[in-house]
C-alpha cells in the first residue's frame, strides 16, 4: 500500500501537466487567431503585397509558405493586365524619399469618402496600391527612373470610379507639392520633373473633373 500511494501521486502530477500543456496550446491558438492578417484579394493575387504602414518602416511581411502538393496541383493564375491612367515624366526622382510621402499621403486619403473605401498597400519598394472596398479594382503608383506611372488593374464598378479619380486628383496635388513647392533647390528635391510643358495637368486632363 506505501509504493501506491507515490505512484499514483505520479500519475496525477502526469495528467495535471498534460492538461496544463493542452490549456497553453489552446490559448496560443486562439492568440494566433485575433491577430491581423491582410489576405491579397485576386487582383493582387501574383503580387508580393506588404501592409504600407509597414513597410513604409522597412518592415516586411512573411509569405506563409505553400505545400508542395497545393502548388504542384493548383496552376499559377495569369497576371492581369493594367490600364495605364497617366504617366509623369521626370528628370530625377528619389523611390525611396517619394516613397515615403505618397505613402502617408495614401494612408490619409483610406478613408475616403467614408470609414474603409481604400486599402493602402505597398507592392514593392518602388509600387504602391489603393484597392477600393468592392474589390473590383485597384490603381498602382510606379515610382520609375525616368517617372511616375499609375496604372488601374480589374473591373472597375461604378463606386470605383466615381472615387478613383477623388483620390488621384489628391494624388496629383501631392505630386505637385513635392516638385514644385517649398525653397529647395532643384537637386534636392524629390521629384524633378522635365521642363517642357505641364506634366501634371496633363495627367489631370485624364480624369473625370474633380466634384466642387
Amino acid at each position: 500500500m506505501t509504493t501506491s500511494k507515490p505512484m499514483a501521486h505520479r500519475v496525477i502530477g502526469s495528467l495535471l501537466m498534460c492538461l496544463l500543456i493542452v490549456k497553453l496550446c489552446a490559448s496560443f491558438q486562439s492568440g494566433r487567431n485575433l491577430l491581423p492578417h491582410y489576405r491579397s484579394n485576386s487582383l493582387a493575387q501574383n503580387r508580393h503585397d506588404t501592409s504600407l504602414a509597414a513597410g513604409l518602416f522597412g518592415k516586411k511581411e512573411q509569405e506563409e509558405p505553400s505545400s508542395s502538393s497545393s502548388s504542384s496541383t493548383q496552376p499559377q493564375a495569369a497576371a492581369p493586365i493594367p490600364t495605364r491612367l497617366f504617366n509623369i515624366p521626370a528628370k530625377s526622382i528619389k523611390p525611396g524619399g517619394m516613397r515615403v510621402v505618397l505613402g502617408f499621403s495614401l494612408i490619409g486619403l483610406q478613408n475616403t469618402p467614408d470609414q474603409g473605401s481604400w486599402k493602402a498597400n505597398q507592392s514593392s519598394d518602388t509600387v504602391l496600391d489603393m484597392v477600393f472596398r468592392d474589390n473590383s479594382a485597384m490603381f498602382s503608383i510606379t515610382l520609375g527612373d525616368d517617372g511616375i506611372s499609375v496604372d488601374r488593374y480589374g473591373t472597375p464598378s461604378l463606386p470605383y470610379l466615381l472615387q478613383e479619380s477623388v483620390i488621384l486628383h489628391s494624388v496629383l496635388d501631392e505630386i505637385d507639392s513635392i516638385a514644385n513647392e517649398g525653397d529647395a533647390e532643384a537637386q534636392d528635391r524629390l521629384l524633378q520633373l522635365e521642363e517642357e510643358g505641364d506634366a501634371i495637368e496633363e495627367a489631370r486632363s485624364t480624369l473625370p473633373a474633380r466634384p466642387q
